[in-house]
């Protein structure tokens, strides 16, 4: 028991870690401060530069991810060394993975000058790493949790896929998103909804990748408001209990957010802060969806 009460703190330290580091990143893109450090792995050819702020966005950015890919490693050799964990040496294999493509992603993004398609690769990554860590986190808490007094709780599957489809549409989103922000697209549309007075205007280009990851957008809040309407108006139906309709209920106010940040972008002109809230909101949907997928798998008898 205490080496899993180890690892869900580590997993957790790396959960926070994972989740500031890309809301950093987001804003070292959005202030232009991605090649503040000319050269990785070093900046300015020192292991520690000398203080600027936008340097140090960098650096610092760069000292958590070694942070986070160190607690990783430490965490492997415990999932590893451990005949109890099993079931989650799959799932860290493929996390390592994904942390090791990130290192690469992040030293190319500087050695190949912000290209737009490795700066989008490397949110993409990043995304990937903190949803197999949010996955393990949820395996090892079933684990932690003394489970006699939980029992299968039979959910529709068509509610089930719903939240599976929900997940990967937002994965969609935080790629076309980062897209739109590394090159440059945010505000080649400058109305909502229309883009420069046009409903559907060509699909080339920077508007083309603006207006798709729009019509992304759309599609996920139609996806979001489905599963809204079964969690609350269909919940014996789906076999839902008052916890998982309360999380229908939030991630409908989080695609309201969602929106409402994104029109507000416009409006202000991408400022960096709306930028970065807009991520946050979109992991958050991400995280909040997986949530409620792991939740469709148990009921408590005490209900």
């Amino acid at each position: 028991m205490d080496s899993v009460k180890k690892n869900s703190f580590l997993l957790n330290l790396l959960l926070f870690l994972t989740f500031d580091l890309m809301l950093l990143g987001a804003g070292v893109r959005t202030m232009d401060a991605g090649l503040t450090c000319p050269d990785w792995p070093l900046c300015f050819g020192k292991p520690i530069p000398a203080y600027h702020f936008g340097v140090y966005l960098e650096f610092i950015h760069r000292v958590i991810a070694g942070v986070v890919g160190l607690v990783y490693l430490a965490f492997f050799v415990q999932v590893w060394g451990n005949p109890s964990f099993e079931r989650l040496r799959w799932m860290s294999v493929v996390g390592l993975f994904f942390l090791v493509a990130q290192i690469i992603m992040g030293g190319l993004t500087v050695l190949k000058v912000l290209d737009a398609y490795i700066v989008t690769m490397h949110l993409s990554l990043a995304t990937l790493f903190l949803l197999c860590l949010f996955i393990m986190k949820k395996k090892l808490t079933f684990q932690a949790n003394d489970i006699s007094w939980l029992r299968p709780i039979a959910v529709s599957r068509f509610f089930r896929w719903n939240l599976r489809l929900g997940v990967i549409f937002v994965l969609v989103q935080i790629v076309l998103g980062g897209l739109v922000a590394s090159t440059y697209s945010g505000l080649v549309c400058i109305d909502f909804p229309t883009c420069n007075g046009v409903f559907l205007p060509e699909l080339k280009g920077p508007i083309g990748i603006q207006v798709i990851h729009r019509f992304g957008a759309y599609w996920l809040s139609l996806l979001i408001l489905s599963i809204f309407f079964l969690s609350v108006f269909k919940a014996k139906t789906m076999g839902l209990e008052q916890s998982q309709r309360k999380r229908g209920v939030l991630l409908l106010f989080l695609i309201a957010g969602q929106i409402f940040v994104g029109v507000m972008n416009l409006k202000y002109l991408m400022p960096a802060y709306l930028s970065v809230f807009h991520l946050a909101l979109a992991l958050v949907i991400m995280l909040t969806m997986v949530n409620l997928l792991y939740a469709t798998k148990i009921k408590s008898q005490k209900n």
